[in-house]
């Protein structure tokens, strides 16, 4: 049997991406273990989400994995997309937005992009229950 643990995103700084994804989804992050500084970052239960360790390597320009961040409406999805931009996310030009597009792509402090989505007009299928 296997079940997901959590997704890692490699960082050539460890520390700033760190403290980027616990700002950006309220995570707490506990002390880097082993050689590469492998960080959890864990949610308020303790259970781990997201994990960060060092990479030697640039982010890929296109990653075919990436994160997908639901936002409540697209209100909501212009406040975080500001709020994440005043964290140091960086916005991307992407020319393949399909029209009336309900994500925008981000960038964090280390070039790893992540989309922004406005969950009340994403397909039905891949709406999320929102708190």
């Amino acid at each position: 049997m296997l079940i997901l643990g959590t997704t890692v995103i490699g960082a050539r700084d460890i520390g700033r991406a760190t403290r980027f994804w616990t700002e950006a989804l309220g995570l707490t992050a506990l002390p880097p273990v082993g050689d590469n500084d492998f960080t959890n970052l864990t949610l308020p239960d303790g259970r781990p989400l997201l994990a960060i360790q060092q990479s030697e390597h640039d982010a890929e320009p296109e990653p075919r994995l990436h994160l997908d961040l639901h936002a409540r409406d697209s209100e909501d999805q212009a406040a975080e997309i500001e709020r994440l931009v005043g964290l140091g996310a960086r916005r991307v030009p992407w020319d393949r937005y399909p029209e009336d597009s309900d994500f925008v792509v981000l960038e964090d402090t280390e070039g790893n992009r992540f989309c922004v989505i406005d969950n009340s007009r994403a397909p039905e299928q891949c709406r999320l229950e929102m708190p």
